[in-house]
């Protein structure tokens, strides 16, 4: 099977949808021999942060001296990103004997009157024999969607697990509360195995409390405290702040990213807890040398240019505080683009206060909403809305409005799936940045 075979494989079982529930991943496995007991896991839920924080654990562990592997999803820049070791990424040759190997078990299970494995379990399956055969030190495993009931859940016995930041997301699949969502994702709680969790408020802390209990890992489990970190500094440069006696730097922005860094570190305590070698100067340099692109990364200086892969409420309000925090009354210039099962009501109403232009763009994906009605939608807060079809068409309008106005900020969000061709297209310096104050804004507006 060729890589562009796999592909196509891949493509026909993302038709088959999301089938909620463990059976047929367990069935495929078992058939596979159960490669996910074969490696030891650190298992991720959360809605927003886990790629933060399993970034910053896997600068600790690799410091370290561990080979340490990565599964995530969504990806930014390529398909074969979501499975990585010490972050190179797999190979495409080595993708479709993989894909290969696992659509025999799938052919398989399809004949037997079974139910063919979704797109996630199949990729889910290829993780696990990957990494097993590459016999990683340790796999950071991050849930697709949920916890409970994700393809990812079938681990018997992990070192340990984390619960990120909760917000409301997939609620057609996970509940339209948070206590609901909070539940599916405290789902990947194991009987006896501690978790780490990033701080909740009191609506939800008695469900951590419950199933701490349920678990018998009151002991052992760890819900951040923030009154335990001592914020030094926080500024676009990253931050500095101080966690049970230990002062640790961080070279991301963002306030959020200073507790993302805390739950990595107090998940590498539980890991010197298990046997692994991490000195606190392994967990100190590790942060420092953390780099996440697409989490509030800036592109260009002059213009300022960040891009954020915010995608929900609970990302949109951390975007939105960056911004209060480190650009109060500057020349706000958007580019967005959305997908029309989001709140993208909601993100307009958390975005738009203080916004002076809006350029609408349409990621390339089925499940994108239209750049048309998005442009209609942000009329509803200010004049200036512009339209693209091309997200580089996007960028440049976005260079020519930043020459017109005093104090400009460019900020490109609304969802991962197009921001990574305009990271690696900055990071390669194919933006024009020769706009001066005067120039003809009509060439660019493209559909107003």
């Amino acid at each position: 099977m060729t890589y562009e075979e796999a592909r196509k494989y891949i493509e026909y079982t993302d038709t088959l949808g999301s089938v909620l529930g463990l059976d047929s991943i367990k069935e495929l496995l078992r058939r596979l021999g159960d490669p996910q007991n074969r490696v030891k896991v650190v298992h991720i839920a959360g809605t927003n942060g886990k790629g933060s924080i399993c970034a910053f654990l896997d600068g600790i562990l690799e410091n370290a001296g561990y080979v340490v592997g990565r599964y995530i999803s969504p990806t930014i820049f390529t398909y074969l990103e979501r499975f990585q070791i010490n972050g190179t990424y797999m190979d495409e040759d080595t993708f479709a004997v993989y894909l290969e190997r696992v659509k025999n078990v799938a052919d398989a299970m399809a004949a037997d009157g079974l139910n063919r494995p979704t797109s996630f379990e199949t990729e889910t399956a290829i993780a696990f024999c990957y990494f097993m055969d590459k016999n990683v030190d340790i796999l950071l495993l991050e849930t697709g969607m949920g916890g409970l009931l994700d393809a990812t859940n079938v681990c018997k016995s992990p070192l340990c697990t984390i619960i990120a930041s909760i917000s409301m997301d997939h609620t057609q699949f996970l509940g339209d509360t948070l206590q609901k969502i909070y539940s599916q994702k405290l789902g990947i709680m194991k009987k006896n195995v501690p978790c780490v969790a990033y701080p909740v408020n009191e609506d939800l802390m008695t469900q951590w409390i419950e199933k701490c209990d349920e678990n018998a890992t009151t002991g052992s489990s760890v819900m951040v405290n923030p009154s335990d970190i001592g914020i030094l500094h926080s500024g676009l440069d990253g931050s500095s702040y101080i966690y049970k006696g230990n002062t640790y730097d961080l070279a991301v922005p963002g306030i959020y990213q200073i507790y993302n860094s805390v739950v990595a570190v107090e998940t590498a305590y539980m890991l010197q807890k298990e046997g692994y070698d991490l000195k606190n100067v392994n967990i100190s340099d590790g942060l420092a040398a953390t780099r996440w692109k697409g989490r509030f990364q800036k592109l260009m200086d002059v213009p300022p240019v960040y891009v954020d892969g915010a995608h929900n409420p609970g990302g949109w309000r951390a975007l939105r505080k960056n911004i209060d925090t480190y650009f109060p009354g500057r020349d706000l210039i958007y580019i967005c683009g959305v997908f029309r099962d989001k709140d993208y009501r909601q993100m307009l109403e958390i975005m738009m206060p203080g916004a002076g232009s809006f350029i609408a763009v349409q990621p390339d994906n089925p499940r994108a909403l239209s750049n048309r009605e998005l442009g209609e939608l942000a009329k509803m807060y200010i004049d200036s809305v512009y339209v693209q079809d091309d997200v580089d068409d996007a960028v440049e309008q976005a260079l020519r409005i930043s020459s017109e106005v005093e104090d400009p900020v460019v900020i490109i969000f609304g969802s991962l799936s197009f921001i990574g061709p305009i990271i690696d297209r900055a990071e390669h310096g194919c933006y024009k940045k020769d706009y001066h104050h005067g120039s003809d804004m009509e060439a660019g507006r493209g559909n107003d």
